[in-house]
């Protein structure tokens, strides 16, 4: 049995380390990581039973290596540990986590005892959801407030400043269908449509944009994958 810690601050760790050796020791020895990359390195040479692991670290995010992980080892128990709780990241997490999979989701300013308490859920096979977070779960998972994939990508190409004809052809769709998809955004995020009241004073686009950042469905890391995520493609086409 072992446990993997993974964090680019070593205080985090150190904190983390002290209070898993202290009570749950059964449970080691305990390994550390600094980084996505020596997470999944790490996963493989070790099968720990239990990974910690921090939303954002270097070379790669906590995130996109436990997407690697599971596929590789869809029987370790992880744990996100973040000062996050965006609606992105909990949308990125339900996507990676296998079905039957034992996860956590644990805030950086929760008490030991939620710490531990989430530990020992993972381990014995279940899962485990910080309570600062319980109302962006349930808003992911409301088809009234929740986007869908097709929304979400059109609110990242209107927060990349792309126009109309930009996204179609990023998208390989009609404007029509480009105006539809932003259409049914505005109306998830409750914009007035135009003539509907004074706040349609306000430009939809920049409203959609403002609203999402204050509810955490965007954040500066997930435009600047998905910039080089278009640049690549565009790159690719020519």
């Amino acid at each position: 049995m072992t446990i993997l810690l993974v964090d680019d601050e070593q205080r985090d760790r150190k904190w983390l380390k002290d209070l898993l050796c202290d009570e749950l020791a059964a449970h080691g020895p305990f390994h550390e990581g600094t980084n996505g990359q020596e997470a999944v390195e790490l996963a493989s040479k070790l099968r720990p039973q239990l990974i910690f692991l921090d939303i954002k670290m270097p070379i790669l995010s906590g995130i996109k290596a436990a997407e690697q992980i599971l596929k590789e080892h869809p029987e370790i128990g992880v744990i996100i540990l973040s000062n996050f709780s965006d609606e992105v990241y909990v949308r990125q997490l339900w996507k990676i986590v296998p079905p039957d999979g034992a996860f956590g989701y644990v805030l950086k300013n929760a008490s030991n005892e939620q710490v531990l308490e989430a530990a020992r859920a993972v381990l014995s096979g279940d899962c485990w959801i910080h309570p600062g977070i319980a109302r962006v779960i349930q808003r992911t998972q409301n088809r009234a407030q929740s986007l869908t994939a097709a929304e979400y990508e059109a609110l990242i190409c209107i927060a990349l400043g792309m126009t109309d004809s930009a996204i179609a052809r990023q998208l390989y769709l009609t404007e029509k269908a480009v105006q539809s998809r932003l259409k049914s955004l505005y109306s998830k995020l409750s914009i007035p449509g135009r003539g509907e009241s004074r706040e349609a004073e306000f430009n939809q686009r920049c409203r959609a944009v403002y609203l999402s950042n204050q509810r955490g469905l965007i954040n500066q890391s997930e435009l600047e994958d998905w910039e080089s995520k278009l640049m690549s493609s565009q790159a690719r086409a020519n």
